[in-house]
């Protein structure tokens, strides 16, 4: 188990995805946050030569979707919504 603040780790980045994807435990600190090192096992191929201007444009746009977090308001929006369609009885 290796655990770096994200200051260190910074310039280590590349090396410690290499222990992450070998089985280590690499945990990454910012202030109180916390988060991990892990292996992934996509269920497609990845190409190694990615489109980075593409990969930014599909990940911007599922910003908008959704399951994206909501905004301040969504909730009073939403909530206005459903109560104009539900019948008062």
């Amino acid at each position: 188990m290796a655990i770096y603040i994200i200051s260190e780790a910074k310039p280590k980045l590349g090396a410690l995805v290499k222990q992450a994807s070998a089985g280590e435990t690499v945990y990454l600190l910012n202030g109180k946050d916390m988060v991990a090192l892990v292996p992934a096992h996509p269920t497609i191929d990845v190409s190694s030569n990615l489109n980075v201007p593409g990969v930014n444009e599909r990940l911007a746009a599922s910003e908008q979707t959704p399951s994206a977090p909501w905004t301040h308001g969504d909730a009073r929006r939403l909530a206005k919504r459903v109560l104009r369609r539900k019948p008062v009885q």
